[in-house]
């Protein structure tokens, strides 16, 4: 692969909680201009407006430069058609059954392709970050939601409908709060930033951010304890289904929360107690932080685009963002 290529990645960021966030990707892993934009929730036609504002400054910037970026990867929270470019529902964003990948194309001039945004980040963290030295893991990304994605042999596990791995929205509780996606007990409900947050100013007649409440916790607050508790506990059921089924070596947790390792290490104990038949896997804290996505958005466009095989090429030839370079 030409190590001077260039192409955008872009995470929109509705499950990873943050704003959309942007680069200019080279060919050897090196991130240019960056752009971040606030995610807009109002409406569909807003929010694409938004992405191809972003798109359009980073594509310019590259003409500027003399190298324009070939094209686009996009990472997208919800169900998504990569072969067909359709968005076919996204629980946490106003972007349902649209043909986007058509219409970034049409409006941006430019090769587009869609990707699961846990996908996405599991392929960044395979590539250059947690996941390097192994062939097998699972992604978790607690954040507005509670996505997932699956490495399997090296490869994205996408399944019939390109939905394999979706732990987020596996039912702990029938009984249990409405999810975004119209079912109910989601580990989304329980275990996602919005809903740690919820679940405390319900309990305590309090409003604070979901990593507030997790500071409280480990400092001994019985409410936010039981909160947090529950959470961990929903993430640990759901993890170990899907330990069960893949058999994966690594779970890489990522978010934008900043956990701390001492608010994490129950979730070792938890974990034990729900696997027997299978190697319990070794946990750990995504290494890229909020680049994950995009690098692997970028990476798809690399790929899809005809442009080259980063993923396996970056793994041999760059440092690791979990080791010193």
């Amino acid at each position: 692969m030409d190590r001077n290529s260039r192409v955008i990645g872009i995470d929109i960021g509705g499950t990873f909680g943050r704003g959309m966030r942007g680069a200019v990707v080279g060919g050897d892993a090196a991130l240019g201009e960056r752009k971040e934009f606030f995610t807009p929730r109002s409406s569909q036609e807003d929010l694409i407006e938004a992405l191809i504002t972003m798109a359009s400054r980073l594509l310019e910037g590259t003409h500027r430069d003399g190298a324009p970026a070939a094209a686009l990867g996009v990472a997208v929270p919800g169900l998504v058609d990569g072969e067909s470019g359709v968005v076919h529902r996204s629980p946490n964003l106003k972007l349902d059954e649209v043909a986007l990948g058509q219409i970034l194309q049409d409006r941006l001039r430019l090769p587009v392709f869609l990707v699961h945004d846990a996908s996405a980040g599991a392929l960044g963290e395979y590539a250059l970050g947690a996941g390097r030295a192994v062939s097998d893991l699972l992604l978790v990304v607690i954040g507005a939601g509670v996505g997932s994605a699956v490495i399997s042999g090296g490869q994205v596990l996408r399944g019939a409908h390109g939905a394999a791995g979706e732990i987020g929205h596996i039912c702990v509780d029938p009984a249990g709060m409405v999810c975004g996606c119209g079912g109910r007990g989601c580990v989304e409900t329980i275990a996602s930033e919005t809903s740690i947050a919820r679940r405390y100013t319900m309990a305590a007649k309090q409003a604070i951010l979901a990593e507030e409440v997790i500071a409280k916790a480990t400092a001994g607050d019985p409410v936010a304890g039981r909160v947090w508790g529950d959470a961990l506990a929903a993430l640990a059921t759901v993890i170990a289904t899907a330990v069960a089924l893949v058999d994966c070596e690594l779970v890489v947790l990522a978010g934008t929360m900043g956990i701390p390792s001492v608010a994490l290490a129950p979730l070792n104990d938890l974990l034990a107690q729900r696997i027997n038949l299978v190697e319990l896997p070794r946990v750990t804290v995504g290494a890229l932080g909020g680049d994950a996505a995009l690098i692997g958005a970028a990476a798809v466009a690399f790929e899809r685009g005809g442009i080259g095989h980063p993923v396996s090429e970056w793994r041999r030839t760059q440092p690791s963002a979990a080791e010193p370079a």
